[in-house]
């Protein structure tokens, strides 16, 4: 009995387990410690990674509305932006998601597949434009200023923040707006052909200003200038166009504007409210469009602020555009400005009239311009001159061209993630 218990104490056979519980337990310890290690890290890694996908798309966000800036100009009283667009807005002044989905790959980049949300603000940048802080990005004064350029000098701030996977960065930056001139052929007239009813012995269409080319139009007629003409149809012998000889027959069949100028002053009235799908009850504005429809003004149609008749004033002419249809000033109202007829459908491209399209009767007056794409008529009816030139209605004439951050204004607005 001694012998095999002093046997059994001198055994090492058990001396293996130990050693190799005893390592299994040093090496799951290791494996532990880097798991955590490694599972830290990796978290880390995937904070930073939805951080800067946030900021990415922040980015991108502050693009796309200074983009709708840059088409749709900075807003006015009437037609402001809205306190806030985000991801579901419909507002005309809010980016599309479309255009914001442009700045990143959501096929490829998968922290854009859930919880992505974005929203932008525009208000006007409060301080006046002499002052030294102009540039400095307050929240609270910013936040309480207009949500249109209420200080008119083509400037806003604009922020835009957005969360990804539940990481939020926001950016703020002063956006200017700069304005493209558009420039039209400086004629009394110019359309498919004209026509009078006036048989009397009076300027009718007066294009003696200097800077006037005078009166163009598509069609010809050998025998033309005279009443019974349906291409230039007026008395030369009465002077019915001063000068006698200011006029220009078979005018090349092209568009008095580029078809990327005619969108951007389409923009540009979206922007300010004053595009309009059929008639408006008031046609005064800088710049105004009109789709389609039969359009009628009178002395009953309200007038420009300051004005005591329609339509806008000689020291603001504005910028009529009729895209489809036909308009007809009677009464003694006056237009101030020029009369745009595009005269084309946007859904075919082709001409919708070759009859007449401006008509004036009565003693209106166009004070400015009439221009007339396509094979569009204009019939001059009234007892008095219909149309005189004037040069101011073709300077001054505008649409937001592009918008880009103000040097030194851009910034991150900090935040707690």
């Amino acid at each position: 009995m001694r012998d095999a218990v002093r046997r059994l104490r001198q055994e090492q056979d058990g001396n293996v387990l130990v050693i190799a519980v005893t390592m299994v337990t040093l090496m799951l310890g290791l494996g532990l410690t880097a798991l955590s290690t490694v599972d830290t890290q990796t978290d880390v890694s995937k904070r930073d990674r939805q951080h800067e996908s946030s900021f990415n798309l922040a980015e991108g966000v502050l693009n796309a509305q200074a983009f709708v800036l840059g088409r749709l100009g900075t807003g006015g009283a009437t037609v402001s932006f809205p306190d806030e667009c985000n991801q579901d807005s419909t507002n005309t002044l809010c980016p599309r998601p479309a255009q914001v989905a442009r700045s990143f790959t959501g096929t490829t980049q998968n922290d854009y597949a859930v919880g992505m949300l974005w929203k932008t603000r525009v208000r006007d940048n409060p301080t006046p434009a002499a002052s030294a802080t102009l540039n400095y990005y307050d929240p609270t004064t910013v936040a309480a200023a207009a949500h249109y350029d209420a200080n008119l000098d083509r400037q806003l701030w604009v922020s835009a923040s957005a969360t990804v996977r539940g990481r939020t960065r926001e950016l703020v930056a002063l956006i200017r707006v700069e304005d493209v001139p558009v420039t039209f052929p400086n004629y009394a007239l110019l359309a498919g052909a004209f026509s009078t009813s006036n048989n009397g012995n009076k300027v009718i269409v007066d294009a003696s200003d200097p800077s006037s080319l005078g009166v163009a139009v598509r069609c010809t007629d050998a025998t033309a200038p005279k009443i019974s003409s349906t291409c230039l149809g007026y008395d030369p012998g009465k002077g019915q166009l001063d000068p006698p000889g200011r006029y220009l027959m078979g005018y090349p069949n092209a568009a008095a504007i580029r078809d990327e100028d005619l969108q951007a002053l389409e923009d540009f009235a979206k922007g300010n409210g004053t595009y309009y799908t059929s008639c408006p009850s008031n046609p005064n504005g800088d710049v105004v469009v009109i789709e389609s429809g039969a359009c009628s003004y009178n002395n009953s149609t309200p007038a420009a602020t300051g004005a005591s008749k329609c339509c806008n004033t000689i020291s603001n002419p504005g910028l009529l555009i009729m895209k489809c249809g036909s308009l007809t000033f009677n009464g003694n109202i006056e237009f101030y400005g020029l009369l745009y007829v595009p005269n084309k459908s946007s859904s075919t491209g082709s001409y919708c009239s070759s009859g007449t399209v401006v008509t004036t009767e009565g003693t209106s007056l166009v004070r400015g311009g009439v221009l007339i794409d396509g094979p569009g008529r204009m019939a001059a009816g009234s007892s008095g001159q219909n149309i005189v030139f004037d040069p101011n209605a073709f300077v001054g004439i505008n649409a937001a061209g592009t918008a880009g951050v103000v040097q030194n204004t851009w910034r991150e607005v900090p935040d707690n993630n």
